[in-house]
């Protein structure tokens, strides 16, 4: 048995015990584990993604005991591409934090390592009660990591998403009740079998756990109206776990995308959980987090209005259920992750080489040198989708994918315009942050505030963002590769559960 699908969680769950067994060591020995395991979890990941895109989907059965009776592992492109972006992202994060943001508190680096176990997992298992667990792995390391540091904002702002989050994980549990109750399984693939084979009168429950499924996905993606969460618990956060988190909303839409497609839209009965109710809610996020960019009075909080926003641009690809749209938003999903953590990550450093103004959008004084100007250019020009940068790549894929939707011109116009909103408050901010005069001039010069990790973290990141610019063709050539698998549920099924016949899949009018 090929044991690649199962490396993204076992790696940083034996870190994470090795971190907690030698916590009473040096900082230096966390760290070097840490930093071990986030190069082993690259290495996996860039193999892992490799070799599903020249295979079936791989499958993992724990013990050895086989669908739909054991527990399973499913790597398939879209899974091995959230593990790969996570691997990233998280190697970035961690080099940031070891410029003394993992001082601030205990076990950081074992909590930070049980948050990849569930995120990858989460990616990668096959069965919809494990996907409850790992959501719960997630959140519960998240609390821990947003809080660390203290304060009275994190608390607060902790609060509020622990609350919530609480709520959607009881919903989630009596939506795996019903669904077991009803089809006596929890598998993916057999879930889409046992739907194909029930009366249309039986599937009253099923559609019943299918809806509160998809509302507990849109919450951990933070759609209006459950995203007030959002912002005010990433601007609290430590600008390295805020940084990570920007990969969290996307496994909402992730689960989304897996769940709809694999076990409820091939059923006539189940097909159409997921449609225009759920467009509109996307684009009306969209509006807000865009009302929200221009409302914003400090950079970090734009940056996780900026991260709604493009949670919203996301669920679009679920709502129409096409595969050269979800081609599309999986492009998009790759650059936002890692053009949002970058600029959160830039946030710190530009707070930090700002003295006591920190990352406040207020007239300061000129910041000497120009790296972080050319930082912010970047990542700001990304974020507002302008040429020839990778955010207006993804969303020009994304435009010309639903251009034959009932509903192109409105997504055009809500897209577009919030575009319009992004690029007025990023160059308000930027020429606030950099240029008007007010104050003090900053007295802290940038290679002096600035630890070499975390300018290397943050720039890093921005290098990638534009090499998804220079590979955007081999990049989007794999996205349509990944939205072609997935739209064909067959596939899954059949690695997953073999000798089941064929799945016809249904087509919403």
């Amino acid at each position: 048995m090929n044991h690649s699908p199962i490396l993204p969680i076992l790696v940083p769950f034996i870190a994470a015990l090795l971190q907690l067994l030698l916590s009473r060591r040096s900082l230096a020995l966390q760290r070097g584990i840490g930093a071990l395991a986030a190069l082993m979890l690259v290495a996996v990941s860039v193999n892992l993604l490799y070799m599903v895109d020249n295979q079936a989907p791989m499958v993992y059965a724990l013990g050895d005991w086989p669908a739909p009776f054991g527990i399973v592992l499913v790597a398939d492109r879209l899974a091995a591409l959230g593990v790969m972006v996570t691997s990233i992202l998280a190697a970035a994060s961690l080099l940031y934090a070891t410029g003394g943001f993992d001082q601030k508190g205990r076990h950081f680096h074992a909590i930070f390592q049980l948050q990849l176990v569930g995120i990858n997992g989460a990616f990668l298992t096959g069965d919809v009660f494990n996907l409850f667990v790992f959501f719960e792995v997630m959140l519960l390391a998240s609390y821990i990591l947003l809080a660390h540091g203290g304060g009275l904002n994190k608390s607060r702002s902790g609060l509020a998403y622990v609350m919530l989050n609480l709520a959607g994980s009881a919903v989630f549990l009596i939506a795996l009740g019903l669904v077991y109750g009803t089809l006596g399984t929890l598998n993916l693939a057999d879930i889409a079998l046992q739907l194909q084979q029930a009366p249309a009168s039986g599937t009253a429950l099923v559609r019943l756990a299918g809806a509160l499924l998809i509302t507990v996905f849109v919450l951990k993606a933070a759609m209006l109206p459950l995203s007030f969460w959002l912002p005010r618990a990433y601007a609290a956060a430590g600008i390295p776990v805020a940084a990570l988190f920007a990969i969290m909303t996307k496994v909402g839409i992730y689960a989304i995308l897996r769940v709809q497609v694999i076990a409820f839209a091939p059923s006539e009965a189940t097909h159409d959980l997921v449609g225009d109710w759920l467009l509109i809610a996307a684009l009306a996020t969209i509006v807000f987090a865009a009302l929200g960019v221009l409302t914003a009075k400090k950079l970090q909080a734009l940056v996780a209005w900026l991260v709604l926003g493009s949670a919203g641009v996301l669920l679009v690809a679920p709502s129409l259920a096409d595969s050269n749209i979800t081609a599309a938003a999986l492009y998009y999903l790759v650059q936002s992750a890692i053009a949002g953590a970058a600029f959160f990550m830039l946030g710190g450093l530009i707070g930090a080489a700002r003295g006591q103004a920190g990352d406040a959008l207020t007239a300061s004084g000129r910041l000497p040198g120009n790296t972080l100007k050319l930082g912010f250019l970047l990542l700001a020009a990304t974020a507002a989708g302008l040429p020839p940068f990778s955010g207006f790549l993804g969303k020009l894929m994304l435009l010309s994918a639903v251009s034959e939707s009932g509903m192109s011109g409105a997504i055009w116009a809500v897209i577009l315009i919030s575009g319009l909103m992004t690029t007025i408050a990023l160059a308000k901010a930027g020429s606030r942050l950099f240029w008007e005069a007010g104050g003090e001039a900053g007295t802290n010069k940038v290679p002096a505030a600035i630890p070499r990790r975390q300018f290397l973290a943050t720039f890093g990141l921005v290098g990638i963002s534009l090499l998804l610019v220079v590979f955007a063709q081999p990049v989007s050539d794999f996205t349509h590769r990944t939205a072609r698998q997935l739209h064909q549920p067959d596939h899954y099924i059949n690695a997953v559960i073999a000798d089941h016949g064929t799945i016809t899949r249904v087509t919403r009018p």
